[in-house]
């Protein structure tokens, strides 16, 4: 016989346990206990008893009808459910100890020990970090979501094993989401932050962080490159980022963030070697192309402008051909300066045909072509992360509107080492402990209100928890989900991936509003494909 046990005093969320247990399983055996004291006395006879007490312990529900049960060894306690007031983190050493017991009094078996599930009231006080503990399968907030209080139920009661929603709907799926790994933050300056790191970074890998430091009124996360990386201890890496792309809102508040500190740090620059560095600028909006223009000539002591703002004009200069408006252009370019609106369509194949006339250009006067001139866009529009992040594999950078002259100097100055600037500059930075954590795009193959299927390189143990991201535009009101493993199991598909199944753990009302969200739009962006 499977017993529950349930140290719950209210009795609507008694009746709304013992209906969906009963639900579930009618052959189970459910128990009731009304206080800690209850279940303590009920401790001290199992010592004695052992399998044998699980029969006599606890009251029964007033509406069961179920025949007694005679004591007998080959009971087990299959889930205990109990009110975070009863078995909260504040009494975890109780929880360690009375599962050790269940084990060594053979109340259970090692390969399915009893599972515990903590049911609470959302608010401020409650410590989420319950998921840390490996013991406990999940928390359910009151008042209950039936679906889902069946659902993870349904999970705790089978085990360690594949994940199958029978309470809630389950959507076969190739998908990428992200999951977030904390790192540790040790400094923020205007242009990027360092981290410490257990492993090296490849220079250039580009990632987004989520930070409270980055936190504006619409955004909360950067997209970041990594600059450089030096050991500093064995296993121990200092890594340099970049940000790329970020927003206008955000630059100026981590300026005046690390300005306001008495403690920041200015780090000198000033290039002082640098050959003739020509520079086409390619913009229809003529004002801005002056103002950008201008900023480039003042700036910097070694640069050559080149402007257009008729992109056919531009190839047939680039040609050689001769036109009423032609410029006399140098044979090789070391930087371009576009607009984000005139690339708007076909942004790759406008960037590809340039290339194509730079190598021509390159051949009329027997030159080598060895790579491309750095691609930098400029943007009146705020763009979404996905786009920013396609753009960043053949962009150089993105600056948007109105310019941040500050930001754009150092960061050209930090990564063009041959831009001379005619005055000297500082980079300012401080000292951030705040958490950073990174998003690592993986595939997930299903996904319901109660849990997922992610495909991944390396199987993650049995209880461990993840925090993922279902990004939506809304990025201030997407949360941070925490799934803990449940079961893995070789990828039936071929290749050396393994399928981690998550179930979703501690899961708020804000929480499944927000992935029936993405399920839907999800599900849109199947059947347009």
């Amino acid at each position: 016989m499977k017993f529950i046990y349930v140290l719950e005093d209210d009795e609507r969320i008694q009746k709304d346990l013992f209906e969906t247990l009963k639900n579930i399983d009618s052959g189970l055996s459910i128990r009731f206990f009304l206080s800690l004291a209850e279940f303590h006395e009920w401790l001290k006879i199992s010592v004695t008893e052992g399998p044998k007490a699980l029969a006599t312990g606890g009251r029964r529900f007033a509406d069961d009808t179920s025949p007694d049960v005679t004591p007998a060894n080959t009971h087990e306690l299959r889930l205990v459910i109990a009110k975070n007031e009863f078995l909260g983190v504040q009494n975890m050493g109780l929880i360690k100890r009375a599962r050790e017991f269940f084990l060594r009094k053979k109340m259970c078996s090692p390969q399915e020990p009893t599972a515990l599930i903590i049911t609470a009231f959302d608010s401020p006080d409650f410590d989420i970090s319950l998921a840390e503990e490996r013991i406990i399968n999940n928390v359910i907030f009151k008042p209950f979501d039936k679906l889902i209080l069946r659902q993870h139920l349904e999970f705790a009661l089978s085990g360690h094993h594949p994940i199958s929603s029978t309470a809630v709907a389950s959507m076969q799926i190739s998908s990428t989401i992200e999951m977030l790994k904390e790192v540790e933050l040790h400094g923020i300056n205007e242009i990027g932050f360092s981290t410490v790191n257990n492993h090296e970074i490849r220079i250039g890998a580009m990632t987004k962080y989520y930070s409270e430091s980055f936190t504006t009124d619409h955004k909360r996360s950067v997209l970041a490159y990594c600059h450089s990386c030096k050991e500093i201890s064995p296993k121990e890496f200092l890594c340099e980022f970049l940000f790329f792309g970020a927003d206008n809102q955000q630059l100026t508040q981590i300026r005046k963030t690390i300005l306001t500190d008495k403690g920041h740090t200015l780090e000198t620059v000033k290039n002082t070697l640098g050959n003739k560095t020509r520079i086409l600028l390619l913009d229809e909006d003529v004002p801005l192309s002056i103002e950008m223009k201008t900023f480039l000539s003042e700036r910097f002591e070694n640069t050559e402008v080149f402007t257009y703002s008729n992109y056919g004009q531009m190839l047939s200069d680039l040609a050689n051909k001769e036109t009423p408006n032609r410029q006399e252009l140098p044979a090789q370019f070391d930087m371009i300066f576009v607009n984000y609106a005139d690339f708007e369509v076909e942004k790759q194949k406008k960037w590809e045909q340039i290339q194509q006339y730079l190598k021509d250009r390159c051949k009329t006067y027997n030159l080598e072509f060895s790579e491309p001139p750095d691609l930098y866009m400029i943007s009146r529009k705020r763009l979404v992360t996905d786009e920013v992040k396609v753009l960043s594999t053949w962009v150089k950078e993105i600056f948007f509107t109105p310019l941040d002259k500050t930001y754009i100097f150092k960061k050209l100055l930090k990564t063009r080492t041959s831009l001379v600037n005619k005055t000297e500059t500082t980079i300012a930075g401080h000292k951030d402990n705040s958490a950073l954590k990174v998003a690592n795009p993986v595939e997930i193959t299903q996904i319901s209100e109660a849990g997922l299927i992610m495909k991944y390189y390396r199987e993650i143990s049995i209880g461990a928890f993840r925090e993922f991201v279902l990004w939506r535009p809304e990025e201030l009101e997407t949360p941070e989900i925490i799934g803990t493993v449940n079961y893995t199991e070789k990828d039936k598909g071929g290749g050396d991936y393994f399928l981690n199944h998550f179930v979703f753990f501690g899961m708020k009302d804000y929480y499944l509003k927000h992935i029936r969200l993405w399920l839907r739009e999800a599900y849109i962006k199947t059947k347009e494909k």
